[in-house]
């Protein structure tokens, strides 16, 4: 219990485990509910939303809108992979990739050189399409 109130679940623990199973990948609250269902856990659709966003305010998964803002999507990953200055999500799959890029700390300064605006490095995101494009394409 890390504060008063605060207390996991059996529930929040089933939710969490689903979520890194999924090996970064960003799901959908649907998405999510099937991964459950396939794995044979009955969990009510308002309970998961209440999981996933105490998780995401507890910082333990991330959270993230759909590019045209329709859905929010959530995802597990390491700390230090959260901690990357910069996310690569794929708009097909949902992967998610922390940015390694020496070349980050420039893009930053030349943002904030050339624009006047300051971005928060935690929070940037890049959409985009990984691999799984050319194996869609190339009928794999």
């Amino acid at each position: 219990m890390a504060e008063r109130g605060r207390y996991r679940t059996k529930q929040q623990e089933i939710i969490l485990d689903c979520l890194k199973k999924q090996k970064s990948r960003f799901l959908t609250v649907d998405q999510f509910m099937d991964c459950l269902r396939k794995e044979g856990v009955q969990v009510g659709q308002t309970t998961v939303y209440r999981v996933l966003e105490r998780l995401a305010e507890d910082g333990e998964i991330m959270k993230l809108p759909m590019e045209d803002g329709s859905k929010i999507r959530y995802c597990y990953a390491d700390k230090d992979e959260l901690n990357k200055p910069g996310k690569l999500v794929c708009m097909r799959c949902g992967r998610f990739i922390p940015l390694e890029c020496s070349k980050m700390a420039d893009f930053l300064d030349h943002i904030y050189e050339e624009h006047g605006f300051e971005m928060d490095n935690q929070h940037t995101v890049l959409y985009g399409y990984c691999g799984c494009k050319k194996k869609t394409n190339s009928g794999e």
